[in-house]
Parts: C-alpha cells; structure tokens; sequence
C-alpha cells in the first residue's frame, strides 16, 4: 500500500511539473538547409528527418526511451545573409550543433563562431552536406576578410563536413580530360562558368592545382573563371539570361583572376579553350545548358546531378556528361539508406542526399558519444559534441551503419564505453584532423533521359585512381 501511496504521489507531482506522463528529454539539433532556392533538393529534408527518426525507435529500441533527438530544419534559400540569421535564432532556441548546406552558407554561419562580438558568437559543431569549396578548412588561407580568414582556417575545429572538397574531383575532371586526349596539350586552357563565392572561385583554385598535379612536367596551363553574382533569396533568378557569359567563356580571349574572383591584368588573346565546365548552381545548370551551343566539350560539375536537372531539359539532357560523388557508398550501408528513403517516399535519388543522411547521423551518434557519463544527456555542451566527432570512426571500433538496427547497435556500444566505426550510407564519413572527408567519384553520363555512371575514382586515395569502368 505504501509504494502504490509513493506512485500516486509521483505521478501527482509530474502532473504538477507540466510534463507529460512518459514525456522525453528532447536533444535539440538544427538543421539550415535549401528547400526553395537554387541549389534546393527535396529529398534533403526527408533524408534528415529519416536520420532522426531511425535514431528515436533505435534508443527506444535500446532500452532508453527518455531520450530523443529533434532537428528543427530551417530553409536557407541558399542565401547566406538568412542561414547567418536562422543559425543565431536555432542557437539561441537551444540547438546544440547544425548541419548547413552550401559553402557559403557553411562560411557565413562559420565566421560566425569567430566573431568578436560575444553577443554574436555562436559556439556550436557545424556540419556540412553541400559544402565543396576548398577554401574551407584551410589553415593556410588567406582572405582579405578577418571573420572569413579565421572562418576558413577554424582554428577551434568547429566545423566539420560530409561532403567532399572539391579538390579530389577535379582531379578526377583532370583524369578525364587526360583519357579525351584533351588535357596533355602543352597549352592548355580550361575555362569555368562559376559563382562568385566560397565555392564557384573555390573551384577554379582546385582545378588549376588539380591540372598541375596532372600533368606533372608539362606547362602550367590556363584556368579562366568566369563568374556570375548570385543576388537575392534564392539566387539568380531562373531566367537569367547567361548568354554573355557563355560567349566570355567560349572566345579568344582570356581573363584571369584573383582567389577573390576579381579580375586582375590585362585579358590576353590565348584562343578559345579547349573544354568549358560548368560550375554553376543547380538551379541554373538548365539555363545554362540550354543557352550552350559552342562546340567545345562541356563537362559538368556535381550540382547537375539531379532529377530536376533533366525535367527541365529533356532530350536536351541526353548526352551531357559530369562528376559527382558517388551517390551512396555500394554495399550494406548505401543499400540500406537508398532501401529506407524509398520506402519513405523520396523522389530518384540525387546529389548528396546520402550526404544529407550522414550529416544527421554522425552528429547524433557524436552528441550520444559526448553525453555517455551525463545523468542527462540534454546537459551535453556543443563543444563536447564536437570533440566527440572525431570520436565516432576510431579504427579499432566495431563498424556500426546506417538504420535503426545499425544505430541501435551504436547505442548499445556507446552505453558500454565501446569505440565505434561509424561506415556512412555515403562512404565511411572518417574526418580528418580539419574535419574534412573523402570519398568515391563518378563520371557519368546521360542516357535516355537517366543518369548512368562511366567510371568510379576511389578519391580517398591521393590520386584518384580508376576503380572501374562501366
């Protein structure tokens, strides 16, 4: 009689307290991502939400079913100016880390964590599913800007990403042009269409490193960029017209710049490239395809990679030809992620999506790592989940992977002091000491109106080398 007095009195208090009878301790994550601009993917939110709730029955599953995790996602529009505003208010709403998109988006919450007004400074882990500049995390950087220099280099290690720098691929872009019979000209001149940010300049600085390293002794040869402004939420509206952009790229004469993307000298009559790249967004890759006529190759950038991209161009699609990172990782892993988004309904699966998927998950398995010894695991402090980033690929560790099983196993692990080796639905996720990871690359193709994959480079390897062809 007594211990039913004590459980009546129990739940009286609860009653009392606000909470609901068999109410969770919420860990809250955030997530600023691209819904409706220029680089927007719908199946990036439905890959984070299914992280979440794959990660919830799994600790239900376990046995801890006081906890659950919460990601409040935030459209960025791809505008740097709002995802800075959205980072501040989930921050101060009580988010402990954040999963960004873009690179510039990734640089702006960044300079954040380093600036000086102590009112402003965020403080929490970032990491990115859409951010391939390799500007960032470069300890060597060298920018005008003070809150974008230290952004850049991140000194404190907060941010991290699951996508890849661009740098691998476009070796990979060098690797083919070789195959063309197009890279081993003594005067070589590339030419890319890009946007005048943290990633479009960030990719012409990755190109010219990748072409010498290439082509080893042969001249240094020429990498123009051309940029456009993004400008406005979104970006450039859909219909701009990149006719004279274009033309720049395709004429004879040639424009430089500097790691600002600003031009610098005199341009100089060197002939009309020998391929042109498209770097620009993916909500502008159609206009820009369909505004192409010159013919000279053209090769496009990752950002093409997606089912949109062919809607909008139909049969014009067929035959166009690119990199991406490989859309997941084959075997258990990238099978499991790839089985789960279709049941939850995700349109084709397209660029990053599995990156998406990663994002989430290694920040929920870090802040479970981080919050192990805590009476209650909401205490966890941003900066323990970012040690604990490095914590959840330890070599010695059983290899735990995407799913509820696959987390629940995670958990259990977690519980008993037992390192893991998280193995991603995109590739193995394992950061570098800059928090930086590698990863497959496809050259594909366009085929009756579907993407098909040439060839894969294992790009965690230095120099890319052929895995397979087709």
């Amino acid at each position: 009689m007594r211990n039913l007095s004590i459980l009546m009195l129990a739940a009286a208090l609860a009653g009392c307290s606000g909470e609901e009878p068999g109410a969770k301790n919420v860990l809250q994550l955030g997530g600023i991502v691209d819904r409706t601009g220029d680089i927007a993917n719908p199946n990036w939110y439905s890959a984070i939400a299914m992280a979440q709730d794959q990660m919830n029955v799994a600790l239900e599953r376990a046995g801890d079913e006081d906890l659950a995790f919460d990601f409040a996602l935030r459209d960025s529009k791809n505008t740097r100016s709002l995802a800075i505003s959205l980072a501040q208010e989930l921050v101060s709403g009580g988010a402990k880390a954040l999963v960004l998109d873009s690179s510039p988006n990734t640089e702006g919450v960044a300079s954040l964590i380093y600036d000086p007004d102590p009112a402003r400074r965020l403080g929490v882990p970032t990491v990115s599913m859409a951010a391939s500049s390799p500007f960032l995390n470069d300890p060597d950087d060298r920018s005008e800007d003070p809150l974008v220099r230290a952004a850049r280099r991140d000194e404190e290690g907060w941010v991290f990403r699951t996508s890849m720098s661009a740098l691998p691929q476009t070796r990979v872009i060098m690797n083919i042009l070789m195959k063309k019979g197009i890279a081993d000209k003594d005067d070589l001149k590339i030419s890319v269409l890009g946007t005048k940010n943290a990633f479009g300049v960030g990719y012409v600085s990755a190109l010219a490193a990748a072409a010498e390293a290439v082509r080893e002794d042969a001249p240094a040869p020429v990498i123009e960029g051309i940029f456009y402004v993004p400008s406005g939420p979104g970006g450039v509206p859909t219909d701009y017209n990149f006719a004279d952009e274009l033309n720049r790229l395709v004429d004879d004469v040639t424009e430089l710049t500097d790691e600002e993307g600003n031009t610098i000298g005199e341009a100089a009559r060197r002939g009309p490239p020998d391929v042109v790249i498209d770097a620009s967004n993916s909500g502008h890759n159609i206009n820009v395809t369909k505004n192409y006529s010159a013919p000279i190759p053209l090769l496009h950038h990752d950002t093409f990679r997606r089912a949109q991209v062919i809607e909008g161009l139909g049969g014009a699609a067929d035959g166009q030809e690119g990199t991406s990172p490989v859309l997941f990782e084959p075997g258990p892993s990238g099978e499991a992620f790839v089985h789960a988004l279709g049941v939850a309904g995700a349109v084709e699966i397209g660029a990053f999506d599995a990156v998406a998927y990663d994002a989430a998950a290694v920040l929920m398995l870090a802040s479970l790592v981080a919050s192990a010894r805590l009476d209650d695991p909401t205490d966890v402090a941003p900066a323990q989940i970012r040690d604990a980033l490095m914590q959840i690929n330890e070599p010695a560790g059983a290899v735990v992977r995407p799913g509820e099983a696959g987390f629940a196993e995670a958990i259990a692990r977690i519980a008993r002091g037992e390192p893991i080796d998280y193995e991603g639905a995109s590739g193995s996720c394992d950061f570098d000491p800059r928090g930086d990871v590698l990863m497959k690359v496809a050259h594909w193709t366009i085929e009756q109106r579907s993407f098909r994959d040439i060839a894969i480079f294992d790009c965690v390897q230095p120099r890319c080398p052929l895995l397979r062809n087709r």
